[in-house]
C-alpha cells in the first residue's frame, strides 16, 4: 500500500508540473506573437494584395486595420504551437471574420487561409509579417 500512495503522489505532481509547463507555454506564445504586423489578403486563390495591419495584445486581442489607418475589425486570437487563429468583427456588423494558419516565429510570419465565419476558408488566402 506504501508504494501505491508513493506512486500517486507521484504521479499527481507530475500531472500538476506538466499542466503548468502547457498554461506557460500558451502565454509565453501569445506574448511571442504580440506587436505589430503587416501584411495582406486576397480573395480565392489570388496573391494576397489589400494591405492590413493587426495589433495582436498580450491578452489574445486582435484589433485590424486597413491602409488609410480605419479600424476594419476586433476580436480575439489564440495560438497552439503553430497553429494561429483569429477571428474579428467589423465595427457595427453582426458577421466576423475567422483567419487560421501557421506561425512561423523564426521569421515572425503567418500565412493561411481566412473566411466568413464559420468558415476559414471561403474568403481567400493571407500573409502577414511581424514588425
Amino acid at each position: 500500500m506504501m508504494i501505491n500512495l508513493t506512486y500517486t503522489r507521484g504521479l499527481f505532481l507530475l500531472a500538476i508540473l506538466i499542466t503548468g509547463l502547457s498554461a506557460c507555454q500558451k502565454d509565453d506564445d501569445l506574448k511571442g506573437l504580440a506587436g505589430t504586423w503587416e501584411g495582406a489578403w486576397g480573395f480565392d486563390s489570388d496573391t494576397p494584395s489589400y494591405y492590413e495591419k493587426w495589433i495582436l495584445e498580450k491578452d489574445g486581442d486582435i484589433r485590424a486595420y486597413d491602409e488609410d489607418g480605419n479600424e476594419v475589425g476586433s476580436g480575439d486570437f489564440s495560438v497552439d504551437g503553430i497553429n494561429f487563429r483569429a477571428e474579428y468583427r467589423p465595427p457595427g456588423k453582426n458577421y466576423t471574420y475567422t483567419f487560421v494558419g501557421l506561425y512561423h516565429d523564426v521569421v515572425g510570419e503567418i500565412t493561411g487561409t481566412w473566411g466568413q465565419t464559420p468558415s476559414s476558408t471561403d474568403g481567400g488566402t493571407f500573409d502577414m509579417f511581424k514588425n
